[in-house]
């Protein structure tokens, strides 16, 4: 695992910890939702894995079953032209736990 692979699943964890996580619903059985906006890499124009994404988003979630929570539903969308050049594709992950 390399340097970005560490520093991006880090920080996935990092989010879960001050942001998610407070924001979770205490388990009763009900399905609740928490959306997480994040970004592709920077110019990633390549067929293959968007490993930035899939890193955190995959820490996040692995944190949430970690934590005992049911993983029920992820959904997302994306958006091209964002971030601070433009040439990023933004994310809006929509996960849905017990």
């Amino acid at each position: 695992m390399g340097f970005l692979s560490k520093s991006r699943k880090a920080s996935g964890k990092n989010l879960y910890d001050s942001d998610v996580k407070p924001r979770l619903v205490e388990k009763d059985g009900n399905t609740h939702i928490i959306m997480i906006n994040s970004f592709s890499k920077f110019l990633d124009q390549n067929f293959g894995v968007e490993t930035k994404y899939t890193e955190q988003i995959g820490s996040v979630v692995d944190s949430l079953q970690n934590d005992g929570y049911e993983i029920v539903d992820i959904k997302f969308d994306s958006l091209k032209g964002q971030g601070i050049t433009g040439t990023a594709e933004g994310f809006h992950t929509l996960i849905m736990y017990k």
